[in-house]
């Protein structure tokens, strides 16, 4: 399964993004989001175009001209918001499963657990909380986030790991591979997109910013 990584300046989540959301789910209405929307909309168009995405008009346009209120386009609209208004959107591949598997065994293959028993480096690809919006919780199995605190945290952990100490015997639970020669392949796919995780969540904190992370 994908996971895809929102890095969105603090500040603006905090005191835009968020109450925006939470008053848009309170009231049952988009209205509250409004002024988001109509700043987000140039980067929406230059999305579309960018992508080539044809003549069909983000939601945020749709929200603008007094759209009714619906739980399902309330969401699809919050991921609107988290793509267009991303500071950056970082295109790393990885592999969640094998890195817990080698760097947190103790929680392989653990499923369903609630995210403040997750291991850092679950934390790190799947968020360490729920992301909240008053009454309303964000797609809760799929999508989670952290803070700066957090992003700070994960940063420092992930600095004090040695991806060269791994070893393919460290991948011997690891579901859906065959034999070493498969372990070992996954072994350098994991060292090689390591380096780029990391360093995403080392220029989010310098840069104060939070990471939503989904699946």
């Amino acid at each position: 399964m994908p996971s895809y990584f929102y890095l969105l300046d603090e500040r603006t989540f905090a005191e835009q993004i968020r109450p925006a959301l939470a008053a848009s789910w309170r009231q049952r209405s988009f209205q509250p989001c409004s002024a988001l929307c109509e700043r987000l909309l140039p980067a929406a168009r230059s999305f579309a175009e960018r992508y080539h995405l044809g003549p069909e008009e983000p939601l945020l346009s749709q929200a603008l001209r007094g759209l009714d209120f619906d739980r399902h386009f309330w969401r699809l609209l919050a991921a609107e918001i988290f793509l267009f208004g991303a500071k950056e959107i970082p295109e790393i591949q990885t592999a969640p499963d094998s890195f817990c598997c080698i760097l947190a065994p103790n929680h392989y293959p653990e499923e369903h657990t609630q995210r403040d028993r997750f291991a850092p480096i679950q934390q790190a690809h799947h968020g360490s909380r729920d992301l909240v919006f008053g009454s309303a919780c964000y797609r809760p199995d799929h999508t989670g986030w952290n803070d700066s605190g957090d992003v700070a945290r994960l940063a420092a952990y992930l600095a004090s790991l040695d991806p060269q100490s791994w070893k393919v015997s460290h991948l011997a639970a690891l579901r859906g591979v065959q034999d070493d020669q498969d372990r070992a392949e996954e072994l350098e796919f994991l060292r090689d997109w390591f380096g780029p995780l990391r360093e995403m969540y080392q220029k989010a904190t310098a840069a104060g910013q939070i990471v939503i992370c989904e699946s």
